[in-house]
């Protein structure tokens, strides 16, 4: 059941914004339209991740090469411009005002 009413057919969750690619931004996009979308945000003092490293992936190394690719700037410039369509979108909505604040 979507948070916002009983229409089944829509995601409960938005889906990641496919212009995000490669490397860089993809979850941070996600989290920042959640935060737009009002969810709350809660810490599980008993929860844990585990993380496994594993080698660098070339579209990472393609990511910090900053010198010979556009891949970094490209991603930064769109998630700035996402940020944007997010105020627009939401602008006046009741997820809007109550989106959860960045900390300082």
């Amino acid at each position: 059941r979507n948070r916002g009413g009983d229409d089944v057919s829509s995601p409960l969750a938005p889906y990641y914004d496919e212009r995000f690619h490669g490397y860089g931004k993809n979850k941070i996009q996600l989290i920042s339209h959640l935060r737009k979308q009002g969810y709350r945000f809660d810490i599980l003092p008993q929860g844990f991740i585990v993380h496994n490293p594993h080698p660098e992936s070339s579209i990472k190394e393609t990511w910090n090469d900053r010198q010979g690719s556009e891949l970094h700037a490209a991603m930064d410039k769109l998630y700035t411009q996402f940020l944007r369509e997010l105020d627009t979108m939401y602008k006046g909505t009741e997820g809007h005002e109550r989106s959860v604040k960045l900390c300082n």
